[in-house]
């Protein structure tokens, strides 16, 4: 129950009511900045972990872990996605469902900290390095298929080029390579603010997902049950490898959520030039319609709950 007083979680559907009742759009711009500045946030505190802690057995572990679920995933959905979909619609659908949310993470750093519970900030390097892996999965399967001879080196570039890729590599080693440990030269932007930005974003993408919605009229049966069913095996199998490697009950539950979630924004930047055939309905449709609302109200205290039970 405490779960849903949690203010990240009410401002989220908030602002799904509002969209939904009122038809309010916020401009792109509103949300791509309040984005990036989480991003930067994230960036920072994981590079700082990184450098206070060092590539210590832990921290070299979940990484890996990140790495290989961020190629597991893809290829799992994409086995399953290719039956019911044509190549491009599953390989845009495999890579969104392989890469991460970063909100859906902020949302859950929010979630263990207004409950006492202890995580690592070195967690969200995570993040970072599992932005890629579902990328080069997506444009794989792709070319793979086709006869076509494409510039994967450009497309390579392009994915790297990004600017939410940009801006969250960037700020991990500004905070891994510069010493930034003095005070106030940081917990105003990582700790006092950070907060009240992520409550905007989320009454912001409930609007948004208010809009999705209506995008996946029509939509397969199948996919739905693809959208929800696969957070919770992806979630489940980051849980077993938790068990096996001895982490935390934090740093589970954010491996959990990370292997849970899907991309809205770097993924879909990249498919919408690399794989240009993909329906955006479909991807987007799906991850922001029915996998990110899914686990910002159900997902995040399931995983943890999960995390507790299993592993103290």
């Amino acid at each position: 129950m405490e779960s849903l007083f949690n203010p990240a979680l009410i401002l989220f559907l908030l602002g799904i009511a509002v969209g939904l009742v009122f038809k309010v759009m916020f401009p792109d711009l509103l949300s791509k900045f309040l984005g990036y500045y989480l991003l930067f946030a994230l960036g920072l505190k994981g590079g700082q972990s990184l450098q206070n802690n060092g590539f210590t057995d832990e921290v070299i572990s979940v990484l890996s872990l990140g790495t290989f679920f961020a190629i597991l995933i893809p290829l799992i959905s994409y086995l399953y996605l290719k039956n019911i979909l044509n190549t491009d619609d599953a390989a845009a659908l495999s890579g969104t469902y392989g890469s991460v949310s970063a909100v859906t993470y902020v949302t859950a750093l929010t979630y263990l900290s207004t409950s006492n519970q202890n995580f690592d900030d070195f967690m969200s390097a995570v993040l970072v390095v599992m932005e890629f892996p579902a990328i080069f999965m997506a444009l794989y399967f792709v070319t793979s298929k086709s006869s076509i001879n494409k510039n994967n080196i450009e497309t390579i570039k392009t994915a790297f080029m990004e600017i939410p890729n940009i801006v969250l590599v960037s700020s991990l080693f500004i905070g891994y390579f510069l010493n930034l440990n003095s005070g106030l030269q940081t917990e105003l932007l990582t700790k006092t603010i950070f907060e009240y930005v992520l409550f905007v974003f989320l009454f912001v993408m409930g609007t948004r997902v208010a809009r999705r919605i209506g995008e996946l009229t029509g939509k397969s049966k199948n996919l739905i049950i693809f959208a929800l069913v696969t957070p919770i095996v992806g979630s489940i199998l980051a849980l077993f490898a938790a068990i096996n490697f001895n982490l935390s009950v934090g740093n589970s539950t954010l491996l959990m959520v990370l292997t849970a979630s899907a991309s809205y924004i770097a993924v879909p930047a990249v498919v919408k030039d690399a794989i240009p055939n993909a329906n955006p309905a479909i991807y987007l449709g799906l991850s922001l319609g029915v996998t990110f609302p899914f686990n910002i109200i159900f997902g995040i205290p399931l995983y943890n709950e999960l995390a507790k039970f299993f592993i103290s």
